[in-house]
């Protein structure tokens, strides 16, 4: 028998959105699925735009929460053996589910994601991603090689019984509330791929961009968590090398935001933490190491690089 799949939609402000988000979920292919929508407490016209949805979706209003109170609101109230994540502004390929859904048929996979399709705010295609990696992937999110994180949440299927086992998403995290999320299932499960751009994920002014400072709290809280985590002791060994890997991460994010101080405080960090690092601050164009030091830039800056919504 196919499992039910819960999909939950989280929403907030999204009301140009939300419905062609919604159409997509309801469109897909795969034929055992159920819709919730969580809107988080929404200021604009969101409610009214999901009202004729209410005889084929469940929709549930609360204060705002932040996008962990509401992806944890969607798993409280859903039914279904899998638990399906879906940003409101993003949209699924009506084939995404049915190419998921077996890959659960391995009793130990836990998470399957799917490949992405980058759209404007028009729907203009931007590009894709296939990247990613299958398996036992813990140790590769703790040096935070490429693994599972290519477009936030909607790309994920997850069993619902992990959450037992792994708890809800972190209310103290918001860019990082999905990395923490996989890098906790990963310590208790395998995580499969289907390859394909399964999901468009939308680029657009008014996104939550990831904030330099945001980053920063999430990501060391996230690797403090890591760490102190018993069931992630297959990683202990590697901490100097993480953090290293994440001083980096935060130094190109401080760098992108014009901020050369903290990028060279902490390109400094992922030397002492590794020494490698050197190698590959070294290879960096002059140009870059000049600007990360305080010279002013040989040309004009582009604008800085979206990292993630949340």
């Amino acid at each position: 028998m196919k499992p039910l799949v819960s999909v939950v939609i989280t929403n907030y402000n999204c009301g140009r959105f939300v419905a062609d988000a919604v159409e997509t979920a309801l469109g897909q292919s795969y034929p055992h699925v159920e819709v919730i929508v969580v809107d988080d407490g929404s200021t604009d016209d969101s409610l009214s735009v999901l009202a004729p949805y209410r005889d084929r979706v469940r929709v549930v209003a609360q204060p705002n929460q932040g996008v962990s109170g509401a992806r944890n609101t969607g798993i409280r109230e859903s039914r279904g053996d899998l638990v399906a994540f879906f940003d409101a502004d993003d949209r699924w390929h009506r084939d995404k589910l049915a190419k998921q859904v077996p890959l659960f048929a391995n009793p130990a996979v836990g998470l399957v994601y799917c490949g992405v399709e980058y759209i404007d705010e028009r729907g203009n295609s931007l590009g894709t991603n296939l990247r990613g990696l299958r398996g036992r992937v813990l140790r590769d999110i703790a040096l935070l090689r490429e693994t599972v994180v290519l477009a936030g949440g909607s790309t994920a299927v997850v069993r619902k019984r992990l959450f037992d086992a792994v708890g809800g998403f972190d209310p103290e995290l918001s860019t990082a509330a999905d990395w923490d999320m996989w890098r906790r299932i990963a310590c208790v499960a395998e995580i499969d791929v289907a390859r394909e751009p399964l999901m468009q994920y939308r680029l657009r002014a008014g996104s939550m961009h990831r904030n330099p400072a945001v980053f920063e709290h999430d990501m060391l809280y996230g690797f403090a968590r890591m760490f102190a985590d018993p069931a992630a002791r297959e990683v202990k060994a590697l901490r100097r090398r993480g953090y290293a890997k994440l001083y980096l991460m935060l130094s190109g994010s401080f760098f992108e935001a014009g901020d050369a101080a903290k990028a060279m405080t902490y390109a400094v960090r992922s030397i002492v933490s590794w020494p490698p690092s050197a190698a590959y601050i070294c290879a960096l164009p002059l140009r870059r190491v000049r600007r990360m030091l305080g010279a002013q830039p040989d040309e004009p800056r582009l604008g800085g690089s979206i990292l993630e919504r949340s």
